[in-house]
């Protein structure tokens, strides 16, 4: 959205052109202490970079900037300062003339093979997982596991997703690039969807088994988290689950 504000607005339309102001990331990040890089020019695109803002008591343009999220790198954080560039032989505020628009990268966001295996409490005792899955499995099933902010990634736990709707927060420490202390919880607005669709658990969602490989330059490709819960659904019935996840 582009703002007139002039005692002259009365005077007729003013017709603004936008466009991308990528020297100003250098400077936020030094102030900010962040590490954003440009969008690909590929990324993004202006439904129209002419802005007329018409006179009288209206005194706002706008247009649409469409992002292509299918080319940006999800373990990337990347900025797009929209600034006016030309103000039609109007002043431009110094500092309120550019709009920072920005996605989180997350080293360990990106594409995963999961395995899904699953007990039914059937004659077994509810956490045993030492005889062979009983209530179905897949292996090795591509999937984009995506970033919630900077450290967090959402994992598609394949039984809370199938029958609640909500998947398992993967945190971390990010150390200068380097990922260490994963675990795995359920946020309360996932804990309290899951009760109030009648579903307990005997264990939640933690992390049994993980290991880091490579790291950020390889985008720690081949690292593997297994995730493992016991929850008793809204028929009363228990369910021992376990998803592997290996990063791609």
């Amino acid at each position: 959205m582009a703002v007139l504000a002039s005692n002259n607005s009365n005077n007729g339309a003013v017709t603004v052109t936008l466009g991308v102001d990528n020297s100003a990331i250098a400077a936020y990040n030094s102030a900010n202490g962040t590490n954003f890089q440009p969008f690909p020019t590929n990324a993004f695109k202006f439904a129209s970079n002419s802005v007329t803002i018409p006179g009288g008591l209206e005194h706002t343009g706008t247009t649409e900037v469409w992002i292509f999220q299918d080319k940006l790198d999800p373990t990337v954080s990347y900025m797009l300062p929209v600034a006016i560039t030309d103000a039609g032989g109007k002043g431009v505020s110094s500092n309120q003339n550019i709009i920072y628009y920005n996605v989180i990268g997350n080293l360990l966001a990106g594409n995963y093979k999961q395995s899904f295996y699953r007990w039914n409490s059937t004659g077994a005792v509810p956490g045993d997982t030492t005889t062979a899955a009983n209530g179905g499995f897949f292996e090795d099933e591509p999937i984009v596991v995506g970033p919630i902010t900077a450290t967090t990634v959402l994992l598609p736990e394949d039984y809370l997703e199938t029958f609640v709707g909500v998947g398992v927060n993967l945190s971390f420490t990010n150390t200068n690039g380097v990922v260490s202390n994963p675990v795995v919880t359920l946020d309360p607005a996932s804990l309290a969807e899951a009760t109030a669709l009648g579903f307990s658990f005997l264990t939640q969602p933690k992390l049994v088994g993980y290991q880091l490989v490579g790291n950020a330059s390889t985008k720690y490709a081949g690292s593997i988290f297994r995730v493992y819960m016991v929850i008793v659904n809204s028929g009363g019935n228990a369910r021992t689950t376990i998803d592997n996840f290996v990063k791609q």
